[in-house]
């Protein structure tokens, strides 16, 4: 009988602890990879965001996209080349932020927006990492995510 009355006890628990993983799991961002490098993108929702800042000691290319308004973006099409313009990373982000893990070295990191693009030549340092900001000031193209400070939702425009 106590075995029972403790088991009925942990069972709720243990749906609870479940419940909990899974959603940590959801809001966890899958990496991508391609040409050898590995990244991820996203950020949209508190979590998303939480778990953005737990992953980024292990990328040493991060960037993050809004308008001058303070508007975080998405949908940013991001190109990654090295030396002689030798293609590295193609990529539409999925929320305002993208983290690269890449080989230390040049680049050159350009990300578009229908209307609007931004193109820097970066250096990718051996030890530690580098931090890009992209903002501007009138990203208002359609399909482009807008997550205002003030709301907790994004909206499309």
């Amino acid at each position: 009988m106590f075995r029972a009355a403790r088991l009925s006890l942990l069972l709720p628990l243990l749906a609870c602890l479940c419940t909990v993983g899974a959603a940590l799991a959801a809001s966890t961002p899958q990496p991508g990879s391609e040409n050898g490098v590995s990244y991820i993108t996203g950020g949209i929702g508190e979590d998303e965001v939480q778990a953005f800042r737990a992953a980024a000691p292990q990328y040493n290319l991060r960037m993050t996209f809004a308008s001058k308004a303070g508007n975080y973006l998405s949908d940013v099409d991001v190109t990654i080349t090295a030396g002689a313009g030798r293609h590295v990373l193609a990529v539409r982000t999925e929320g305002p932020f993208l983290f690269v893990r890449i080989p230390a070295g040049a680049y050159r990191v350009s990300a578009h927006t229908p209307g609007i693009s931004e193109s820097r030549n970066i250096q990718v340092p051996t030890h530690g990492a580098i931090d890009l900001h992209f903002s501007w000031d009138n990203p208002d193209a359609p399909g482009v995510l807008h997550l205002c400070k003030q709301c907790p939702k994004p909206r499309r425009r």
